[in-house]
C-alpha cells in the first residue's frame, strides 16, 4: 500500500512539472482554405494585397499564379516614393524572382533618406529598412538609425512601435542589441485570455509582428528571447485559433509567425492532438494522438514517448492510468487500446504527457496537455412491451411483448376512453447494465394523411422507459382524426454507434363516442367554430349594515349643523349690518365657490386641476376679503 502511494504521488509530481502543450496544428484543409483566400491577391489591384499574397504562397510552397501579370503590374509602382509603397514593391520583386532587374538605385537613395531622418515615424523607418534589406543592403549610416528608433520610442513604446523596432534591430544586425533588452517591455504588455491565450491589443497583425521581431532579434543577437516555454505556447494557441482568418495579410502574418515559431532555435512549442476521431468503441477501440510543431511536422528528430497519465469520467471516475501509447508508421502519430480497459459508454477527459528528448534545448522534458474523448457502445433494446388500459386506471393493461426488429403481428386498437402505455429499457450491448440516452421517442404516422406526432419516453428511477398517452386527451393533436397510425421507436445519443427507428407496432385510433360534444366536426371545425363567450363576473359586494345605522349615522353628520343654527337662534343673530357692497359679496361667494370645489375635486377632480382653480378663486376671495374688512374697519363706533 504504502509502495503505490509513493508511485502515484510520484506520477503526479511528474504531471504537475510537465508543461502544457497546444492541442492544435495547421492542418492540410487549413492550407487548402487559406490558399483559396490568397486567390483574392491576384486581381492586380493592391500592391500590398500583392505582397502579401506572394509571400503567403511562397510559405505555401506554391508558385505565383501569372507571373508575368505580377511583374508587370509591379513595374508600374518603380516611380513612387512612399516607403511603404516600396517596401511592398521591392519585397514582392524579389520573392517572385522572375520579373528581371529592378531599378534600385532611386529606390536605395529614397529608403537610406527616409531611414537616415528623424522626421519620419516607426512605421516608415520599418519600411525603408526592411525595402532596403529587400534589396540586399543595408541602410548608409546605422548609428543614425538606431538613434531615430529610439527617439520614436521614446515617444511611443506601445506594442505596435516595439515591434516595428524588433524588426529593423534584428535587420541592421549586432548593433542592433541596445533593442534587445526591450523585448520583456513588449511582452509584458501582452493580455492573458482564458489562462490559455496570449495576444497583444490590435489582434493578429499586431501579436505577429511583436512575436516574429522578438524571434528575429534574438536570432541577430544569437541570445534567447526572454520569453518562457508557456508564454509560448499561449502565443502559439491564439495564433493557431486564428486560422480561419480571411484577409490576405492575416493570412501572411498567421503563416510568418507559425513558420518561425516551427524553426527558430531557441523556443519550439508542441502540439499534442486528437489525430481522426475522438471516439473509441469495439470495432474502433483506439486513439491516436499527434505530437509535432505547430505546423503538423515531426519534432526534429527527437524520441518522444506518449503516456496517458489518466482517463476521468463523471464523478471523476478513473478508468485507465499511466498507460504507454504505441508508436505507429507516421512519426508523429501515437496509439492507444482504451477500449480493452472496458469503459462504460461516456465522455472521459483524457490527460496525455509527451516526455521528448532532453538533448533538444528548444523543447521541455515534458509536456501535457488535456483531450476529451467518448466511449461508445452499440445499444441493445430489452423488455418492450405495448399495450391498452382504461384511461381512468380501473383496469391493469393488456401488453404485449415485442423483439426487435420484428414488430407486432396484430394490430392495436385504441378509442378515446383508452391508453397506449408502453415499457422498454436500453442497456448496452454485451453487458445487462440499463443504459439512458439523449433521445428516446415514440412516433406516431399517419400514412394516408401525412400527419406526424413525436412523443417523449420518460425514464424512471430503475432507468425503465414509460410512456403513456391518454387518447381521448390526445384527440386534438391528432386532429380528431381515426385510423390506423404507425408507431416508431427512435432511439439516438452521441454514445451509440447504432441509432435506430424500429416500427414496433399498427395502432387503430378510434375517434371520441357518439355522446361527444365534437364527435361530428372536423379539425377545421373545431378550431375555427364559434367559441363560448367569456363573461366577466365582478365580485359580488359586501353587506351593507342596516338602514337604522345608516340614518343613525345621517343624523350625527348633520347634529352639528343643527346645534349652530339653533345656538344662533338663541342669541339672536343680527343679520341686518351685512353690508351689501361688491366685496362683501364676492369675499362670501368666493369662499362658497371654495368649498364648493372641495367637495368636487372629492368627487371627480385630480389635485393639480384642483390647484388651478383654487388660485384664482383664493385671489378673488382673498382681495374680496381684505376689501370687506377694511369697509367695516373704517365705520365710525356707536
Amino acid at each position: 500500500m504504502r509502495a503505490f502511494i509513493i508511485i502515484s504521488c510520484l506520477a503526479l509530481a511528474h504531471v504537475s512539472n510537465a508543461l502544457p502543450a497546444t492541442s492544435s496544428y495547421l492542418t492540410d484543409n487549413d492550407r487548402s482554405r487559406l490558399r483559396g483566400v490568397l486567390d483574392a491577391a491576384w486581381d492586380l489591384k493592391d500592391l500590398a494585397t500583392i505582397h502579401y499574397g506572394v509571400l503567403g504562397y511562397k510559405f505555401l510552397g506554391q508558385a505565383v499564379p501569372k507571373p508575368q501579370d505580377v511583374c508587370k503590374f509591379l513595374g508600374s509602382k518603380t516611380s513612387e516614393t512612399n516607403p511603404e509603397v516600396l517596401f511592398h514593391l521591392t519585397s514582392s520583386w524579389q520573392t517572385v524572382g522572375s520579373c528581371g532587374a529592378l531599378p534600385s538605385a532611386p529606390i536605395v537613395k529614397r529608403l537610406n533618406e527616409v531611414a537616415s531622418s528623424d522626421a519620419y515615424p516607426m512605421a516608415d523607418l520599418y519600411h525603408s529598412v526592411l525595402g532596403l534589406k529587400a534589396l540586399g543592403q543595408r541602410p548608409n549610416d546605422v548609428a543614425k538609425v538606431l538613434k531615430n528608433v529610439q527617439a520614436a520610442l521614446k515617444k511611443d513604446d506601445s506594442a505596435l512601435s516595439l515591434g516595428y523596432a524588433f524588426h529593423i534591430a534584428a535587420t541592421i544586425g549586432a548593433e542592433g542589441r541596445s533593442v534587445f533588452d526591450r523585448i520583456q517591455d513588449a511582452i509584458a504588455q501582452a493580455d492573458e485570455v482564458d489562462s490559455r491565450f496570449l495576444q497583444f491589443e490590435g489582434g493578429l497583425s499586431i501579436t505577429a509582428l511583436v512575436v516574429s521581431g522578438s524571434f528575429n532579434l534574438a536570432t541577430a543577437q544569437n541570445k534567447a528571447p526572454p520569453l518562457t516555454h508557456e508564454q509560448a505556447t499561449k502565443f502559439a494557441n491564439y495564433f493557431l485559433s486564428r486560422r480561419s482568418v480571411q484577409t490576405v495579410k492575416g493570412i501572411y502574418s498567421l503563416l510568418d509567425i507559425l513558420s518561425i515559431l516551427s524553426s527558430n532555435k531557441f523556443l519550439l512549442p508542441v502540439a499534442i492532438s486528437l489525430e481522426g476521431s475522438s471516439a473509441v468503441s469495439s470495432t474502433n477501440p483506439k486513439i491516436m494522438l499527434k505530437v509535432s510543431d505547430v505546423l503538423g511536422k515531426p519534432i526534429s528528430t527527437s524520441t518522444v514517448s506518449v503516456t496517458a497519465e489518466s482517463a476521468k469520467g463523471a464523478e471523476n471516475v478513473v478508468i485507465l492510468s499511466k498507460k504507454k501509447f504505441e508508436a505507429t508508421s507516421d512519426k508523429t502519430v501515437f496509439a492507444l487500446n482504451v477500449f480493452e480497459e472496458k469503459p462504460a459508454p461516456g465522455q472521459y477527459s483524457l490527460t496525455v504527457s509527451a516526455a521528448l528528448n532532453q538533448a533538444d534545448s528548444r523543447i521541455p522534458a515534458n509536456v501535457v496537455t488535456t483531450v476529451t474523448i467518448k466511449a461508445m457502445c452499440a445499444v441493445t433494446i430489452t423488455s418492450f412491451e405495448i399495450g391498452t388500459a382504461d384511461a381512468d386506471q380501473t383496469t391493469q393493461p393488456k401488453m404485449h411483448k415485442v423483439t426487435y426488429p420484428s414488430k407486432l403481428p396484430s394490430v392495436l386498437e385504441a378509442d378515446s376512453q383508452q391508453k397506449v402505455v408502453v415499457r422498454f429499457q436500453l442497456v448496452a450491448a454485451g453487458t445487462n447494465k440499463p443504459l439512458t440516452v439523449h433521445q428516446a421517442f415514440l412516433r406516431l404516422w399517419n400514412e394516408k394523411s401525412k400527419q406526424e406526432i413525436i412523443f417523449n419516453a420518460e425514464k424512471d428511477a430503475s432507468k425503465t422507459y414509460k410512456f403513456d398517452m391518454d387518447v381521448g386527451a390526445k384527440d386534438p393533436d391528432f386532429g380528431f382524426l381515426s385510423g390506423e397510425f404507425h408507431a416508431d421507436l427512435i432511439i439516438g445519443d452521441a454514445i451509440i454507434v447504432n441509432p435506430l427507428m424500429w416500427h414496433v407496432a399498427d395502432l387503430k385510433l378510434s375517434p371520441p363516442s357518439s355522446d361527444s360534444k365534437d364527435a361530428s366536426v372536423t379539425n377545421h371545425a373545431y378550431l375555427y367554430k364559434p367559441k363560448p363567450e367569456i363573461k366577466h363576473i365582478f365580485r359580488e359586494p359586501e353587506k351593507r349594515p342596516a338602514a337604522v345605522v345608516s340614518n343613525l349615522f345621517t343624523a350625527l353628520v348633520w347634529l352639528p349643523l343643527l346645534i349652530l343654527l339653533s345656538l344662533w337662534a338663541k342669541l339672536g343673530i343680527n343679520v341686518s349690518n351685512f353690508p351689501f357692497s361688491l366685496s362683501a359679496i364676492g369675499f362670501h361667494l368666493g369662499l362658497t365657490s371654495i368649498f364648493g370645489l372641495f367637495v368636487v375635486f372629492w368627487l371627480e377632480l385630480n389635485m393639480f386641476t384642483t390647484v388651478k382653480y383654487l388660485v384664482g378663486l383664493g385671489a378673488v376671495t382673498f382681495l374680496s376679503g381684505n376689501k370687506m374688512l377694511a369697509q367695516i374697519a373704517s365705520r365710525p363706533k356707536v
